[in-house]
């Protein structure tokens, strides 16, 4: 089991060692940890990342709620303390560490459900759609968040549909060649 587990499909869910973790300041230290789980192919530059959670905010204060939020996030999910971090931290920039030891439901799922993987890797995949992409989770005053979110929440649900044909197509395939 890996050390800090997300689970983004279906209602938000973070787990460290086991237990769920609970110490998040607010929503946006939440909407921070997801997106940037999402978006770990990159490192995010911080003013982008600022403008993302507090667009209608000044950019100097923009930028030390980022901060905060940051601070928040690193000392809940005990990143500090790690030796491989979570979270790969510089002055300009802030990114998900892909090597780190945790594990995030909508990554296996991209995974499991890509074009090229067999039936058992598919149910695999369906299994972890619990529901919709960050469902009933949102930051109702930052509407360059709800635009990303509600783009991965589509791409989610119609990679999860793709992955159902593709299974029942193994299925009828299975039952033909039994049939046979």
């Amino acid at each position: 089991m890996a050390r800090l587990s997300l689970s983004l499909l279906g209602s938000f869910q973070v787990a460290l060692n086991g237990k769920p973790v609970t110490g998040f300041e607010s929503d946006r230290v939440r909407a921070l940890l997801a997106y940037l789980a999402v978006e770990a192919d990159r490192p995010h530059r911080r003013e982008r990342l600022a403008g993302l959670f507090w667009p209608d905010w000044p950019d100097r204060s923009a930028l030390t709620n980022l901060r905060n939020a940051l601070s928040n996030l690193r000392k809940t999910i005990g990143d500090r303390k790690n030796p491989v971090p979570v979270l790969l931290v510089n002055r300009e920039t802030i990114q998900f560490n892909l090597a780190s030891d945790s594990s995030v439901d909508t990554q296996v799922f991209i995974q499991c459900t890509a074009p090229d993987q067999d039936a058992n890797s598919l149910e695999k995949g369906i299994g972890l759609y619990r529901g919709a992409f960050l469902e009933g989770f949102g930051l109702k005053d930052s509407a360059p968040f709800e635009e990303w979110s509600q783009t991965v929440r589509e791409q989610m649900q119609r990679q999860c549909l793709t992955a159902l044909e593709r299974l029942m197509e193994y299925s009828e395939g299975r039952q033909l060649g039994q049939s046979a």
